[in-house]
């Protein structure tokens, strides 16, 4: 195959103040919409009348000197920003108020999103309005047993209304959500107006995409419809997620970027007159909106990618530039709360990457590898674009970073447009003519499986994916300075400046990767997860995980902290949600070599245990499950693990058949343990008095207190006999379970412990000295 020419280096594209504007009201409306939660009604009123009136001025003086306009427009779109948000801010504390004190009644609801089945049961995010006429948001979780609502539906319920947690009202707050309730029963209320029916196309398109089933039919109702229960139910998501292409599927609307910037590039290679490829752009959006049945972000994803896909492919980049800046600050002005959506703030960055900087991709990629197909060139060229400052952001909320995802993207661009648009004909075909509908969905759901075979494909290759503890704000600050730094140099492609940089990175993830878990000593490491056990154990560059809690973002999180990118194993005490949850979801993330649990549970019929079994055999495959008999052993570089507990089952794998680890540190070598830790996963204090009463465990440096410290977690004797000097508590802030109780922790006290726990000290490591244990919190 011959190269083909190499494309010119495009101009540098002017920014235009329209959208320094839009950016400037984006930002200063998150960042006072946040603050105004601790500020009161009444000073969000004063602070925003004050900006406001400054914005006026702003205005006249922008109006009167041309100078400096960029910055000028930049600071008029902050000031207007924060009024935005103040006004938004006091509207919430008068809603907060007004819900609180809104006595017991049947309200009616409407549902605004899909019911999502949470970790305590379905919930939803419905509207109702309050006695003195005020529409609010409500968040509501429904009773086991009660009808779950789809987006749209009208029904009545019984409802107490209540102010948002203390662990919930920061949420509560950035999604503008006034009040919580639960619902134990809903009586459905028919509609009859123009979105009834239109919701009635929906329902139809997803029962025929439904009819589909497997994990293609679940992508295409993400894709199609938005609707995304199917999806998050399977594990595909996590496939894609892994793989970087967890955009394509994204409610947030960033596939609509991609399929609209590639439906574009392919009008455009067989010249098609601009006119032909924006209305075809704007058909693909407006089946979207249909089938989707309108919710406000897929509007507002909508309208931004029809802002970015306009004028992009006729080169004219300042009206695109311009289309997006209107486009943020009209979302933002009609609903401040949207400033701190993350589906919103992943649409506008993809689609301000591709407009800013797929043309520089472009010829980057056509010079450095001139004989790379065209199809593929174009994938990685918007990938790459999109990836500028949707990325950062990205990491930031999966807590990973797909390092296939280059690889990922050229496998799925002929797939995705064909899925996706494919799907939104076909479903359009399925309504209007039933007969040609099925075959155009079949060849749709086709590509779909091809994308989820590519996906998984990608996430299951060695280091396909890294974990990442990146917050927010800094991701969001080092994508702008990275976009600065490219637009200000709009550097010419250069091989030897490319094979420099991709050799610097390289060698620096190796060195974080191999060099730095072995510069970290002998330790324990108490993660903190929520409510849930996860505890690394590691020493001269061998470690192991003892159970992974349940909040898959968090466990990354904890492991990217401490650098653990590879684990010898991971050993599960036993089948409970809060100690196995998170296991499935270290494929593709972590290596890991295998899976280590009770020997009994291989063979236990029980539900955990079953559960235990397939999540590992998903991560490791079923030969590397492995069960472990009381006397076995594991060799962690200076520690020996030995398992002292249990002999065999007596509660069909529940807490009494927790998988206990006696830890035995010997760092100097001579042969004698230099301090002991007793992991006691989910044992109480009749196992524990059990092994002290076998002479299985005596006196111990650390405990890792049992069962997160409940209330039988020890009795005054137990805790004497053990007598540790450091006890280990891993829990969740404001947990519903009373953890951990103040009984065990008197009792803790009194046998002389110093008590650690991960609500309050965060992650907690026990290392080696020359002294002894050293003990450290990160929080």
């Amino acid at each position: 195959m011959s190269p083909r020419p190499a494309p010119p280096l495009p101009p540098r594209p002017a920014l235009p103040p329209v959208l320094a504007c839009g950016l400037g009201l984006w930002a200063s409306c998150a960042a006072v919409y946040s603050a105004a939660q601790s500020w009161g009604a009444g000073a969000c009123v004063a602070v925003g009348a004050s900006t406001l009136a400054a914005a006026a001025l702003a205005a006249v003086a922008l109006l009167r000197c041309r100078r400096g306009t960029l910055a000028r427009c930049a600071l008029l779109g902050v000031l207007i920003g924060a009024a935005c948000g103040c006004g938004a801010g006091a509207s919430m504390h008068v809603a907060w108020q007004e819900a609180a004190g809104e006595a017991p009644a049947r309200l009616r609801f409407e549902a605004v999103e899909d019911a999502d089945a949470g970790l305590y049961g379905a919930q939803c995010v419905a509207r109702t309005r309050l006695a003195s006429g005020r529409a609010v948001d409500v968040r509501l979780r429904f009773a086991d047993g009660a009808d779950v609502p789809r987006y749209g539906d009208v029904f009545e319920a019984d409802a107490s209304l209540a102010a948002p947690g203390e662990r919930s009202e920061a949420r509560c707050w950035q999604r503008g959500i006034a009040a919580v309730a639960t619902v134990r029963q809903a009586f459905p209320v028919e509609r009859h107006d123009a979105f009834g029916a239109l919701l009635g196309v929906r329902a139809r398109a997803l029962e025929a995409i439904g009819r589909l089933g497997g994990d293609g039919g679940a992508v295409l109702l993400a894709l199609v419809c938005g609707a995304r229960g199917a999806l998050d139910e399977g594990d595909v998501y996590a496939a894609f997620k892994t793989s970087g292409l967890a955009h394509l599927v994204a409610v947030s609307g960033a596939h609509l970027v991609m399929v609209c910037a590639f439906a574009g590039a392919a009008l455009k290679a067989l010249r098609a007159p601009r006119g032909v490829a924006v209305g075809v752009q704007a058909a693909l959006l407006a089946c979207y909106l249909v089938l989707s049945a309108m919710p406000i972000s897929a509007v507002r994803a909508a309208l931004m990618t029809l802002a970015g896909t306009t004028s992009f492919f006729a080169r004219r980049r300042p009206a695109s530039l311009n289309a997006v800046g209107l486009c943020i600050a009209g979302v933002v002005a009609a609903c401040p709360a949207a400033a701190l959506s993350a589906s919103f703030a992943l649409s506008v960055l993809s689609t301000l990457g591709i407009v800013l900087f797929a043309g520089l991709a472009s010829a980057w990629i056509g010079r450095l590898a001139p004989r790379l197909p065209r199809f593929a060139a174009e994938a990685l060229a918007l990938t790459a674009a999109s990836s500028v400052l949707a990325q950062p952001l990205s990491a930031a909320l999966f807590s990973q970073a797909p390092l296939v995802s280059p690889l990922a993207n050229v496998l799925a661009a002929p797939l995705f447009p064909l899925a996706c648009a494919g799907g939104l004909v076909g479903a359009v075909a399925s309504l209007a003519a039933p007969p040609a509908g099925v075959p155009l969905l079949a060849l749709a759901a086709l590509a779909s499986e091809a994308l989820c075979a590519a996906a998984r494909a990608c996430a299951s290759l060695p280091g396909a994916s890294v974990p990442v503890d990146l917050p927010i704000v800094p991701a969001l600050a080092g994508a702008a300075v990275l976009a600065a730094v490219l637009w200000v140099l709009w550097p010419a492609p250069s091989p030897r400046a490319a094979a420099l940089a991709a050799a610097g990175a390289a060698a620096a993830a190796l060195a974080f990767a191999v060099v730095a878990p072995r510069l970290a000593g002998d330790e324990i490491v108490m993660l903190d997860v929520g409510q849930g056990d996860a505890f690394v154990v590691r020493s001269g560059g061998a470690a192991v995980l003892v159970d992974t809690g349940n909040q898959e973002r968090l466990l990354r999180e904890a492991l990217a902290r401490h650098a653990v990118f590879r684990l010898d194993a991971v050993v599960v005490t036993h089948g409970d949600d809060d100690h196995m949850g998170a296991l499935a979801s270290l494929k593709g993330v972590v290596q890991v070599d295998r899976v280590l649990v009770a020997a009994d549970a291989l063979a236990c019929s029980c539900d955990a245990c079953a559960r235990l079994r397939g999540d590992a055999a998903t991560l490791v495959g079923e030969g590397a499950v492995q069960g472990l008999a009381q006397g076995d052993g594991l060799r962690v570089g200076a520690f020996d693990l030995e398992v002292v507990w249990p002999a065999r089952f007596a509660d069909e794998g529940g807490n009494a058949d927790s998988l206990c680890l006696l830890a035995r540190a010997g760092a100097d070598g001579d042969g004698a343990p230099d301090w002991t830790a007793l992991f006691a996963g989910d044992a109480e204090h009749e196992q524990l008095a059990a092994l002290e009463g076998q002479g299985l465990v005596g006196r111990v440096d650390v405990l890792k207190v049992g069962h997160h410290g409940s209330k039988n977690a020890l009795t005054p004797e137990l805790a004497a006999a053990l007598s540790p000097r450091i006890a280990l508590v891993s829990v969740g802030a404001g947990n519903r379970y009373g953890h951990p109780a103040d009984k065990t922790l008197r009792e803790l006290a009194d046998a002389g412990a110093q008590v650690w726990r991960t609500d309050e000290a965060g992650d907690v490591s026990c290392k080696s000295t020359a002294q002894g244990i050293a003990v450290a919190a990160l929080r």
